[in-house]
């Protein structure tokens, strides 16, 4: 099932998905964060494909070019308990947009 949601995105230059997690782990500690990492996606490759399983093509083009080549981090839904991510040396802030999560019927 497919709902409504608002996505906060960030997007930074990380040479993997590893190093992107392990920054988003050192912000939280430092700024007293509880995410759920289950709830965080980062995207290096094939962006625009993957931006279109949350967002309409508009915003994920307009993603996509905002990015300038860098990872996108999607910040869903459920991913911190308190508090969230701002920018800091590593991490530019593009916004809360609105797409959809898929969740299964329960």
């Amino acid at each position: 099932m497919k709902l409504a949601a608002t996505i906060r995105v960030l997007a930074g230059d990380f040479a993997s998905q590893h190093l992107a997690f392990a920054h988003l782990l050192d912000v939280a500690e430092r700024d007293g964060l509880s995410p759920d990492f289950d709830h965080v996606e980062v995207i290096a490759g094939e962006k625009d494909r993957r931006l279109r399983h949350y967002f309409d093509d508009d915003v994920a083009r307009a993603l996509v070019e905002a990015a300038q080549g860098d990872a996108l981090i999607l910040i869903l839904p459920g991913a911190l308990v308190t508090g969230r991510f701002g920018e800091d040396a590593r991490l530019r802030d593009l916004g809360a947009h609105g797409g959809h999560v898929t969740r299964a019927l329960t």
